[in-house]
């Protein structure tokens, strides 16, 4: 049969609704010769149903391979792997199904060991409530944390501070940072069908990032954004044309820190207006810049109350995430494709960067997706229950991290697991049909669509999920007045920390070749007895650091170093190899470039 048949009769042509308002008309007592011509439905189709009482479409054609109940069975099984993060594709279905067939003898046109593409074309036109998606990969991180007991957590602190403060929706705010980049992600665009490649212009193979933290009310106020930009000092060109009262600084590496968000919370407060007669609540993650002394202690004096969401469950419940960075890069990119549109030839830089923000940020700052992304997180009107239990159900299946996974396993191992791979060989089929015949596989005990594609599952007595795993954080209001003991115990294990690494800090030279010199030195009577030529190596000094605050001083030692320059084959050494000290230059070499197995080694530049 074509792919796309056409029908050429009007056969079974009524509706459903037709085929009632008919026997209702016969109930009644109207004729039935008379119902089937004002109908136009068939005198022998009228008698069957008024017979069998079904009112449902005519079909037409070959049964399906499944009945009714066994696809919707199915259905159900597919949606629950979506819900659970590990959705199945096309070709596992039709895998799933031949197996299903094979297992439970029932008769089915399939061959190659799977469902052909006609089975599943109709398999989704009989149930259209599923259908192809491109899922949104998501961590196993932001799996495991977004769980009941978390989320009860942050409504419960959220509640507290409700109760206390009586915020309304213009005093409740939400901030957050996201990466914009010069580098864009191109729209799709029409080119010619069948085309192989298919290009479009960008600034670069790889974008500068830039930091922007932005913020907004319930009551759909924007706070100017922030920029931060990946360099030393700041040039009047990276504020050329951006946002109006906007603010722009720099860091090393382009991130936030402690003193930059000290700075954003001055500039909150110039924007807000907030004091400590009128305080705001403000919701961010918890961040190690944001949960600071420094912080706290500037929130305490000007009525800002900070509560914290848990972690990795921004994509959930941060408004900024759910409602409006989607829709502002979407915008952002497509500015970026007429910036180069209208200069060819030109490349995006970070002084481009908040001219073209600019644009994208001033149509997409609305009113309703401030409103709607406090709404949809249920954090404004406070709403508890606007998770179902469906949210929580990966959550609660999933027990252990990625870890879980051995040295020599494959990770998509895990994905597989869904369905046992079904490798292509002529015997399958036979030893399936044998597995029939066992009790295990009798008619009497169906196999299920759900043990044939079952949902991963992991125990919680396994081996990672015993290994500690540090100090879990939840959400906190990190403004509570407890909150200052720990905050000062932080900065005090910080001060110590820095202490310990500044005392082990640990001085090398290390000879980088350049020009040549000449100078030597008799080990044993320390007079000049011969010229030779060397390399001159530059002296450089390199600092290694104990990163284990835990350690003691006398655990480190010239073992620790990881790289020198060898003097015979001028390489990095790596860890883990031997090193050999001339006695008599005390330049360092490979033990394996020296060739050396006595106890004084004496380099071949000394001999």
């Amino acid at each position: 049969m074509p792919r796309k048949y056409k029908r050429k009769t009007q056969r079974a042509s009524w509706s459903e609704e037709t085929l009632k308002a008919a026997l209702l008309e016969i109930d009644n007592g109207s004729p039935l010769r008379a119902v089937s011509r004002r109908f136009g439905i068939p005198r022998s189709t009228l008698q069957d149903r008024c017979r069998t009482k079904n009112t449902g479409q005519a079909t037409l054609g070959r049964n399906p391979v499944f009945s009714k109940a066994e696809e919707k069975e199915l259905v159900e099984h597919i949606i629950q792997l979506s819900k659970m993060f590990y959705g199945i594709t096309p070709f596992e279905i039709k895998q799933c199904a031949f197996k299903y067939a094979i297992r439970n003898n029932v008769n089915n046109p399939f061959l190659n060991e799977a469902a052909g593409r006609a089975w599943l074309e109709g398999f989704l036109k009989r149930n259209p409530q599923i259908s192809l998606r491109r899922p949104e990969g998501t961590s196993l991180n932001r799996i495991k944390a977004f769980n009941r007991d978390e989320v009860s957590i942050f409504f419960k602190n959220l509640n507290n501070v409700m109760d206390k403060y009586h915020f309304s929706a213009a005093q409740i705010f939400n901030a957050d940072e996201t990466g914009i980049t010069t580098v864009q992600r191109p729209s799709k665009i029409y080119a010619q069908k069948g085309q192989k490649r298919v290009g479009y212009a960008t600034s670069g193979e790889k974008g500068k990032t830039t930091t922007v933290m932005c913020s907004f009310s319930a009551a759909g106020m924007y706070v100017p954004p922030m920029f931060i930009f990946a360099r030393k000092r700041m040039s009047p060109q990276l504020k050329k044309n951006g946002p109006p009262e906007a603010m722009y600084c720099c860091s090393d590496n382009g991130w936030i820190n402690e003193t930059l968000f000290l700075d954003w919370l001055n500039h909150f407060k110039t924007s807000v207006k907030v004091s400590k007669e009128d305080p705001v609540l403000l919701i961010l993650d918890n961040h190690v810049s944001h949960s600071t002394l420094g912080a706290y202690n500037y929130c305490k004096e000007n009525g800002i109350v900070l509560l914290t969401i848990p972690p990795h469950t921004s994509h959930r419940i941060q408004p900024l995430d759910v409602s409006f960075y989607g829709p502002l890069k979407t915008a952002y990119h497509n500015e970026c494709d007429k910036y180069l549109k209208n200069h060819p030839g030109e490349k995006i830089t970070p002084n481009e960067v908040a001219e073209i923000f600019n644009k994208a940020f001033a149509r997409v700052a609305t009113l309703e997706k401030a409103q709607k992304g406090f709404q949809t997180t249920g954090i404004f009107p406070v709403n508890a229950d606007v998770f179902t239990d469906d949210d929580f159900l990966a959550a609660e299946n999933i027990k252990v991290s990625i870890d879980t996974i051995g040295p020599h396993q494959n990770r998509e191992d895990l994905h597989r697991g869904l369905i046992d791979p079904i490798q292509p060989s002529s015997s399958l089929q036979t030893e399936l049909l044998e597995e029939e015949n066992t009790p295990e596989t009798s008619l009497s005990e169906k196999v299920s669509f759900s043990e044939i594609a079952p949902i991963p599952s992991t125990s919680s007595s396994s081996s990672a999920a015993k290994r500690g795993t540090g100090k879990k954080q939840h959400s906190e209001i990190v403004t509570l007045t407890p909150m200052k003991d720990v905050l000062e115990e932080k900065e005090a294990r910080k001060a110590r920390k820095a202490e310990r690494k500044a005392q082990k800090t640990v001085k090398r030279k290390v000879l980088c070749d350049d020009n040549l010199t000449k100078s030597v030195k008799d080990s044993k009577k320390g007079n000049i007895v011969k010229q030779r030529e060397k390399s001159s190596r530059r002296k450089k000094s390199v600092q290694y650091y104990a990163e284990d605050e835990e350690m003691e001083e006398e655990h480190f030692s010239d073992n620790d170093i990881n790289y020198d320059i060898c003097i015979i084959c001028g390489e990095f050494g790596k860890n883990g190899e031997i090193w050999l000290r001339c006695v008599s230059c005390g330049e360092w070499a490979h033990k394996a470039c020296s060739g050396n197995d006595n106890n004084a080694f004496i380099c071949d530049f000394c001999h």
